[in-house]
């Protein structure tokens, strides 16, 4: 059985099934229907090992596929990023003042 997450990262293994997500709508939308005490508990615990998560992944090559444990590790970085603004500036989930809006790219 491989590892959910890198050695160095173990800690964070309990937050891999529900945050660990690799489409960045359904991350947003994880993130808009989420408790900012959901959020803000996942923002605390990952953004710790951040630098160093991205310092780890820097390591492999990008043309080529990620292990399963390292793209667990990346898809946590994104929704870190996804979390960060509400976290850090809204203080709330969603955009201030959008209301019910939920943005889509479409490509």
């Amino acid at each position: 059985m491989s590892a959910v997450l890198p050695s160095e990262f173990s800690q964070l293994e309990h937050l891999v099934d529900e945050w660990a997500i690799e489409d960045g709508h359904d991350r947003y939308v994880k993130r808009v229907n989420s408790s900012m005490d959901e959020i803000k508990a996942f923002y605390d615990q990952v953004f710790p090992f951040a630098e160093e998560a991205v310092a780890y992944i820097d390591k492999f090559d990008y043309a080529e596929p990620l292990p399963d444990d390292v793209a667990n590790l990346r898809n946590l970085l994104y929704s870190l990023i996804t979390v960060s603004l509400a976290v850090e500036l809204w203080h709330q989930p969603r955009v201030k003042h959008s209301a019910n809006t939920i943005l889509t790219r479409v490509s």
